[in-house]
């Protein structure tokens, strides 16, 4: 391995280490050769290595003469590498560091309508690989450095800090976020992240996670939209393979767990005051006839959940429509619906 393809801390630990041997010979090298006191013998050496010749400290013998030379030999290339290391650690640490964080917490600033995860842990970091995949933006929080190593290496917006503190979440856009998303593995913290954060915006979708059925309850109460209990979740999805494997194969195909099959997948489309839907029925649209998508199920404006809704309904403002289709299909919809 080259020199330059050492790491600068890798050369930090290697300058350290020259310096004390440097320092340790040349002070009992004086201390020995000369009968120096060891402030006397260490002053000389530092005199010598740094170049700064204020004078010697005592006239030197013949040999203290020849140490003295081998001395300003190994120190003072020593001390200029030193030097250099320092202020590269400087320039390329701690700046690079500041202005990074800098331009991170401009970027998140300027977020609006983003996703704000609160937990990084193995729920948090699959959370964040399908929002980046669906290229919307989001913030990670989390108090832990080791989980946010990654986050840097994909160019993911991060904060590190306790997402149960105030501050911490207005860090994240807290005000101006669409969603937060408590991942945490403690499902007490996930009761506080929520209860702060509907405090902060009453407005916001919040989506839990919780392990137990007292949890969910809790987390609920505490004011999230949505509780996800994963494990109870898993233990549905394995019983279903082995019960109904088809409907399962289907519900993979359909939320784009199976790409590799088929390249279809399911999506959801709010029907927007600019689009050409409006007024008119899914038999008169073009979602059946031109698109080929299979509208699964409507949510009305009020709420109500229609499934599998006959051809002569007329499609309103606000309406959300849960479409199946080719991908190329699917994004000619989130046009006509004005999105």
């Amino acid at each position: 391995m080259e020199v330059r393809d050492i790491p600068i801390e890798g050369k930090a630990k290697i300058v350290a280490s020259l310096f004390f041997f440097i320092f340790v010979v040349g002070t009992l090298g004086f201390h020995f050769i000369e009968d120096w006191g060891i402030l006397d013998s260490f002053f000389m050496t530092l005199i010598t290595i740094t170049t700064i010749g204020y004078r010697e400290v005592q006239p030197l013998s013949s040999a203290g003469k020849v140490f003295d030379v081998f001395i300003i030999f190994i120190g003072v290339g020593t001390a200029a590498y030193g030097f250099a290391t320092i202020a590269q650690l400087m320039i390329e640490g701690e700046l690079q560091d500041l202005l990074g964080r800098r331009r991170l917490d401009k970027k998140i600033a300027s977020m609006e309508q983003h996703y704000i995860i609160c937990g990084n842990g193995r729920i948090g970091s699959l959370i964040c690989k399908e929002l980046k995949a669906n290229d919307s933006p989001f913030v990670v929080i989390d108090s832990n450095p080791s989980t946010i190593e990654p986050l840097e290496q994909e160019n993911i917006s991060y904060i590190i800090g306790d997402a149960t503190k105030e501050e911490i979440l207005i860090r994240g856009g807290i005000k101006r976020a669409k969603c937060l998303i408590a991942t945490a593995a403690s499902d007490v913290t996930n009761v506080y992240i929520t209860l702060i954060a509907r405090e902060l915006n009453p407005s916001i979708f919040i989506l839990a996670r919780a392990e137990t059925e007292d949890s969910i309850r809790n987390i609920k109460r505490a004011g999230a939209d949505r509780v996800v209990s994963p494990y109870m979740i898993g233990g549905r999805h394995m019983a279903n393979i082995i019960l109904k494997p088809t409907v399962v194969d289907f519900v993979e195909l359909a939320t784009g767990e199976k790409r590799e099959d088929f390249y279809i997948q399911m999506e959801e489309f709010k029907i927007n005051a600019s689009s050409a839907l409006i007024d008119k029925t899914l038999r008169d649209s073009p979602i059946r006839k031109d698109l080929g998508l299979t509208v699964v199920a409507i949510k009305g404006g009020e709420g109500d959940m229609i499934f599998n809704p006959l051809a002569e309904y007329s499609l309103s403002k606000g309406d959300i429509l849960v479409c199946i289709g080719e991908m190329n299909a699917l994004k000619s919809m989130r046009q006509l619906t004005g999105g």
